[in-house]
């Protein structure tokens, strides 16, 4: 599992506040949408095969706390 992935070079201004598919190994983008059920409506029967998340601003920070 990859857990510093840099997404800067596939993730632009145009994506943020969507949700965006992206290939499990976190190199290519798939597809985005406005919501998440649109996107995963719009990937059909591969709909599992992705990585899902949701793209902030890029003005706002990540924080991760794991217990």
């Amino acid at each position: 599992m990859k857990v510093n992935a840099d997404l800067t070079k596939i993730l632009t201004k145009e994506h943020e506040e969507k949700w965006v598919a992206l290939t499990k190994n976190h190199d290519k983008l798939v597809d985005c949408a406005s919501n998440l059920k649109i996107l995963r409506d719009r990937l059909g029967e591969h709909r599992n095969d992705y990585v899902y998340m949701r793209v902030l601003r890029s003005d706002m920070e990540y924080s991760f706390s794991f217990t």
